[in-house]
């Protein structure tokens, strides 16, 4: 969805608090009202004006005396008190029966208090657009409506239906939008009045923010559209703090910074001036918001994320002892589990952490505000009495320092508290999906489900075949969770598998090595994607997967019937990193013995059997059709292989040389620690360092694997390093061999002037004429006796 060409509405209830009184009590319909708090004291504080009253003059900052001087006719209907705080239900209820009609037209909607609620109607509007003709629509369709920049909502409607020839800056497609869901709209409100009996204003914008602005500029019961070339006509005059997260501290900080008063005193700023002022974030969202982009969503929030009371004690009603403050934490925990109770039998949830406000006044009469959370133990019962204690418990650690005791409820607090208030939140759903799996859960084989429909015969008798395949899979699996290898000798075992079939095991230490599988892969994929032949008399049947012949070697072998000369050099390799253990090399000298015994066996199966039986083998690199494949002979090896297959040979030649490199270091390693704990420090350090020196390097590296070699060119031997070298240029290579002399006999003489100036400074004089003898030094384990 495009966030900036939606159609975003925001619905806000008339008076709101006015009409539910008036729908509980009809004679009060038409008359001035005005809805006061339950403080007596002046006739209570006003919290809700009527437009009747407005228009005499009556207004939410007087006082109920104040208003019944201005108006003598003036109604106030109190809000109901209960345990002697505000009860706001009916009006809260009353609220929710307004959000179940503003559901049905669109599921994004987000519910911003009791009395507004944004709604995203961009699709619907969609929708509509496909259907009707905008042409069509007139102002009669849509009474009370006016757009922002226009003497009347026809002005608007003619401008789209001249495609906003006028204006340079119209945005036609937009503008059709915002027509139709003018429309919309209008059925919404429609709706609203007739199933609930209230009246409502809208703002129609392509954003939250400017959908709460328009909102209120024609009330009541009236929709304001706001064009998208209409959005500097309203910021000429607008006011920053008007904007929301403008009207605190952040807008009153941008407003001394930057010298303006208005949104379009906003506009010539550049976004890297704001950035510069104000952090990244902010600065770039207030170039947006001053350009009329916002792309914040409107999120489908019907619930209240948390729910919560609280209650003010101004004045001399400040709390003073533990006693009382018990008292209020007791009214506002009940009042919680009324409405936990009452939100969990329409909802379905549960609350998992509860937070406790308060405000507690200094000694300069300022009020310092802190809260404090508790995340609920599964353990616990969500009632008054919990929210209660724990609540008591929390606030007297954060403002006395300690714990509460019952001997000292009547004791007096350090500074008076004037504010109190309980909510909890992060509600979770209280489905079965939730609950917590058992240990047993996770080791059972899961069923496979059914996700296409079959007909009612077909479908009792597949489940009785998967109800037995069910059974069958879990018992064949605990089987072999459970199963003990009592026998390790056994060298082939036939186990029945889920499918009543034979399943062939063997120990892991006949089963083949890890490069003998890896060239057997390619090879046998593709002859078994190959069709049977026939040739004359002989056949070759081509199997799904290979069919490892194990012959019998021994319990000391490791070895496979693949490739005896491969075998012989790991043997050969594997000898060099155990010639210190007798053990090691008895058991590689039975390899050999056992190998040698697996090739004539080998070759007297071959002999025996017939060449009709081929496909009962293991399949070899040599079976090779050679009027398909061209072959070629591996110099390491001198194996014939495919010439597809070449590459990946190579491939693990390289890594064998790689291993034979990283076992010579090991044994380079080895040496040079034994030479150091037989030669004394001195001796050790010039062995080591000519052992170094005349080490001639190995002439099988690496890095001539990747040297191109020209076959043809003539090359000759080099007798100091036994390379081979091109005839024309042999002379430069025994150049480099003579730099290479002359450079370690400079480093060998100044290696031995340097070791001797430094040694001499490093030789100290004694000047005390009686030669000191060196104490033994003590064990650490001395001073611990």
């Amino acid at each position: 969805m495009d966030l900036e060409n939606r159609i975003v509405v925001l619905i806000d209830m008339d008076c709101f608090y006015c009409q539910v009184e008036e729908k509980l009590n009809p004679e009060l319909k038409g008359k001035p009202i005005a809805v006061v708090q339950y403080n007596p004291w002046k006739g209570g504080g006003i919290i809700a004006v009527n437009y009747v009253a407005r228009a005499m003059g009556v207004n939410r900052h007087m006082r109920g005396d104040d208003a019944k001087a201005k108006c003598p006719d003036i109604q106030l209907p109190s809000v109901p008190c209960k345990k002697g705080k505000a009860n706001i239900s009916k009006y809260r209820d009353a609220g929710i029966e307004v959000a179940k009609v503003l559901q049905r037209f669109t599921t994004l909607l987000e519910r911003a208090s009791i009395d507004e609620a944004y709604l995203d109607i961009t699709i619907p509007v969609q929708k509509r657009l496909q259907t009707i003709n905008v042409h069509t629509l007139t102002s009669s369709m849509m009474p009370n409506t006016f757009a922002l920049g226009y003497d009347s909502f026809d002005h608007f409607i003619s401008d789209i239906h001249s495609c906003g020839s006028d204006s340079i800056e119209f945005d036609y497609e937009h503008a059709q939008k915002l027509l139709v869901g003018a429309q919309i709209v209008s059925e919404i409100r429609a709706a609203v009045f007739e199933e609930t009996g209230y009246t409502c204003s809208a703002g129609i914008a392509h954003n939250k923010i400017l959908a709460k602005l328009v909102c209120g500029m024609n009330k009541p019961n009236k929709q304001t559209v706001l064009p998208k070339h209409s959005v500097n006509i309203l910021y000429k005059t607008l006011s920053v703090k008007k904007v929301k997260h403008l009207g605190g501290k952040f807008g009153d900080h941008v407003c001394e910074i930057l010298k303006i008063q208005t949104m379009g005193q906003l506009q010539p700023f550049t976004e890297r001036d704001l950035q510069a002022k104000f952090d990244e974030k902010n600065g770039t969202w207030l170039y947006n918001i001053a350009r009329g982009i916002d792309v914040e969503p409107v999120q489908a929030k019907f619930n209240p994320k948390s729910i919560g009371c609280c209650k003010n004690f101004k004045g001399k009603s400040a709390l003073l002892d533990l006693e009382s403050v018990k008292k209020w934490l007791r009214d506002l925990g009940d009042e919680i589990e009324e409405r936990l109770e009452k939100d969990a039998l329409e909802t379905n949830r549960t609350p998992k952490q509860m937070v406790i406000s308060f405000s507690v006044q200094l000694q300069d009469g300022r009020d310092t505000s802190s809260s404090r959370s508790y995340n609920f133990l599964p353990e616990d019962e969500l009632c008054g009495e919990l929210f209660t204690n724990k609540a008591f418990e929390i606030l007297i650690d954060s403002t006395e320092g300690c714990k509460p005791k019952e001997a000292e409820i009547n004791k007096k607090l350090r500074a008076p508290i004037t504010f109190l208030g309980i909510s909890v939140g992060k509600f979770e759903d209280n489905t079965e999906n939730k609950k917590t799996k058992k240990i047993k859960d996770y080791f059972c084989a899961g069923s496979s489900k059914e996700t296409v429909p079959k007909s009612n015969e077909s479908t009792k008798v597949n489940e009785k075949n998967i109800i037995n395949k069910n059974n069958i899979d879990k018992n064949y699996i605990l089987h072999k969770f459970l199963q003990i290898n009592n026998d390790k000798k056994q060298i082939k075992e036939e186990t029945m598998g889920p499918n009543n079939e034979k399943v062939l095991e063997s120990s892991l230490d006949k089963q083949e090595s890890f490069f003998a599988k890896f060239l057997k892969k390619d090879l046998v994929n593709k002859e078994c994607n190959q069709e049977s032949y026939d040739d004359g008399s002989k056949s070759l049947n081509i199997v799904n997967s290979p069919i490892c012949n194990i012959v019998e070697c021994g319990d000391d072998s490791n070895d496979t019937v693949y490739s005896g000369s491969t075998i012989n050099e790991e043997i050969n390799k594997s000898i060099a990193l155990f010639e210190d253990d007798p053990l090691d090399v008895a058991r590689v000298s039975n390899m050999r013995e056992l190998l040698k015994t697996t090739e004539i066996e080998v070759d007297k199966l071959l002999e025996v059997q017939p060449s009709a039986d081929i496909s009962s083998r293991t399949v070899t690199p040599e079976i090779i059709d050679a009027n398909h494949i061209e072959t070629i002979e591996c110099f390491e090896c001198g194996k014939a292989l495919p010439l597809n297959q070449f590459d990946e040979h190579a491939d693990y030649h390289m890594a064998l040389k790689l291993r034979e490199e990283e076992r010579e270091e090991l044994r380079k390693t080895k040496d040079k620690t034994t030479l150091k704990e037989a030669v004394g420090e001195v001796k050790k350090k010039k062995s080591v360092q000519e052992l170094n020196k005349n080490e001639p390097k190995p002439s099988n590296q690496i890095s001539k694997f990747f040297t191109k070699f020209d076959i043809t060119a003539p090359v000759k031997m080099c007798t100091e390093c036994g390379e081979r070298v091109a005839v024309e240029k042999f002379s430069e290579h025994l150049d480099f061999h003579e730099a290479q002399k002359l450079s370690r006999e400079l480093n060998k003489k100044t290696s031995v002037n340097s070791y001797a100036s430094s040694s001499g400074k490093r030789q100290r004089v004694s000047t005390s004429p009686i030669k000191k003898t060196k104490l033994p030094c003590k064990s650490i384990d001395t001073f611990f006796r």
